[in-house]
């Protein structure tokens, strides 16, 4: 008999849109955020008799189903997940003739193209493990978040073309002997330079994409999700007020790179280490001006923007691991 602690969430890559395969590798993802979405159509008019809305007058409609992954960001195993976030993706590739391998992932013009089936194993009390299938599903948008005494967190939005029972649960597939990059392995780098008064880090994406490509053909299935906005890329780092340079990038509205760089201290072998490795080359504060308290030091909170340089991805992720492939 199964128990909660049996509930799973895993995910494999399509290769045709909305044609379900079987998933090929969990997460330890933290909640089931997926939902089934649906419209209800109600007709009414004078009808004699009538006490509210005829119950044959009332029609459900299917529109697709959404939902979120939240993990903590392990050093083995991420790059399936990641291949498909941001909108490129390249590697792994081998460093040094070693057992390292680097994995690229970087923001572009078309955004994410293909598609996952992502399937989640949900108990019910009868002790019963019951799967729920989402073909289809794209990512829209993602977040990572670093604080401290924390893991390394990401969650992905995905927005999913349809909900089905009929696909068997797949026997789930950890990656093997993994560990998580928690917040002493992590860095912030300022215009390239590390800055040791930052406290937390937090970057949010919206990949712009359309995802009601719905049309008068004789069903409810919608198309392949497409990007129709110009995506954003905010995000927020906190800390105590150490001097004014933070303060003056704002003021002044200086553009440079922020670096978020989270290394393991046991290298995988020679000088390559476990790395998740964020990069975005032009950025501008948003805000804001240091605070001081009676009861605190001062602190200071930077919101900021992501911008397209002309040259570069707006945001890049550099991972490396022992992955030989995605």
């Amino acid at each position: 008999m199964a128990s909660i602690l049996d509930n799973v969430i895993q995910i494999a890559e399509e290769s045709t849109y909305g044609t379900a395969v079987a998933p090929t590798r969990a997460y330890e993802a933290k909640a089931d955020t997926f939902q089934r979405e649906v419209e209800y159509i109600e007709s009414t008019g004078f009808r004699k008799d009538q006490q509210t809305i005829r119950s044959d007058r009332h029609d459900t409609i299917t529109t697709g189903a959404s939902g979120s992954i939240e993990v903590d960001v392990l050093n083995k195993g991420m790059g399936l997940i990641l291949k498909h976030a941001l909108g490129g993706s390249s590697g792994p590739t081998q460093q040094g003739g070693t057992a390292a391998y680097k994995s690229t992932f970087e923001t572009n013009d078309v955004g994410p193209a293909t598609s996952y089936t992502v399937q989640v194993g949900v108990v019910n009390s009868g002790g019963s493990l019951q799967p729920f299938t989402y073909e289809g599903a794209m990512i829209t948008g993602w977040n990572i978040s670093q604080s401290l005494g924390e893991p390394l967190r990401m969650s992905f939005d995905f927005d999913a073309e349809t909900e089905q029972q009929s696909t068997a649960l797949a026997s789930a597939s950890y990656p093997a002997s993994t560990d998580v990059f928690v917040y002493t392995d992590a860095k912030i780098l300022l215009a390239s330079g590390e800055v040791a008064n930052l406290t937390s880090f937090s970057l949010d994406a919206d990949l712009g994409m359309k995802t009601d490509r719905r049309f008068l053909k004789g069903s409810a299935t919608k198309g392949q999700p497409q990007r129709n906005a110009l995506p954003s890329y905010t995000g927020s780092i906190s800390g105590e007020y150490l001097n004014n340079d933070d303060y003056d990038r704002f003021v002044n509205g200086t553009v440079f790179q922020i670096e978020l760089k989270c290394a393991m201290a046991t290298a995988i072998a020679g000088s390559y280490y476990p790395t998740f490795h964020v990069t975005m080359p032009a950025c501008k504060f948003t805000g804001s001006t240091p605070t001081a308290s009676i009861s605190e030091l001062s602190t200071i909170d930077l919101p900021f923007v992501a911008l397209d340089d002309g040259s570069n991805a707006a945001v890049k992720i550099e991972y490396t691991s022992t992955d030989t492939a995605f």
